[in-house]
């Protein structure tokens, strides 16, 4: 009768460190419920490419539905990625995280305003993904300003001051149907017509 209820003691804690909470880490994505009103149809320099930081740890790429996919960079290899873009893109091809499922999202642009909000990658705390917000300032048609990147779950914010992310123009980028909700009931049900 002990070993049943310490395999029962062991389920719920499996349970409780594996699940993903509703509440605590899926409460503030919410960027893929409204339109896609970005301005892409007016400027398409978006889908053009990878936007990698001139000074920080990340690159990402936007799509027209309003997807987004980040790439998690070591600062100098992206020091490194502006000294021969045409060698370097190569290099984040195989990196892990450009194949996998996580650190997708969706981003919106309003005015010259964007807006990415993102799923960390998943690990083994209670909240298995929780949401990061980027805030930036498009400044033109090859370049972005962040000067916040928020994380819900650590109530922190990881920037001390802007970073600058420029353009690399190539059609090689991670394919988005590998993003991980996109199968899931509560995405599918509430995303935005216009991100279908």
């Amino acid at each position: 009768m002990k070993s049943i209820h310490v395999i029962i003691g062991c389920c719920i804690l499996f349970l409780l460190a594996s699940c993903v909470s509703p509440i605590n880490c899926r409460k503030q994505f919410t960027i893929y419920k409204n339109p896609n009103n970005n301005i892409i149809s007016e400027c398409g320099f978006l889908k053009d490419g990878v936007f990698v930081s001139l000074n920080g740890k990340n690159a990402f790429y936007l799509y027209n539905d309003g997807l987004v996919k980040s790439i998690l960079r070591t600062e100098r290899a992206n020091q490194l990625f502006w000294v021969c873009p045409e060698k370097e893109i190569y290099k984040i091809l195989p990196d892990d995280e450009y194949f996998k499922k996580e650190i997708w999202g969706h981003y919106q642009i309003i005015n010259d305003t964007i807006l990415i909000q993102t799923f960390g990658l998943s690990n083994d705390q209670l909240c298995r993904r929780s949401v990061y917000e980027t805030k930036g300032v498009v400044l033109n048609d090859s370049t972005i300003e962040v000067f916040s990147y928020y994380s819900y779950w650590f109530e922190s914010e990881f920037i001390k001051e802007p970073n600058i992310y420029r353009l690399y123009k190539t059609d090689l980028k991670p394919d988005s149907t590998l993003a991980w909700f996109t199968k899931k009931r509560w995405y599918k049900n509430n995303l935005h017509e216009s991100r279908r």
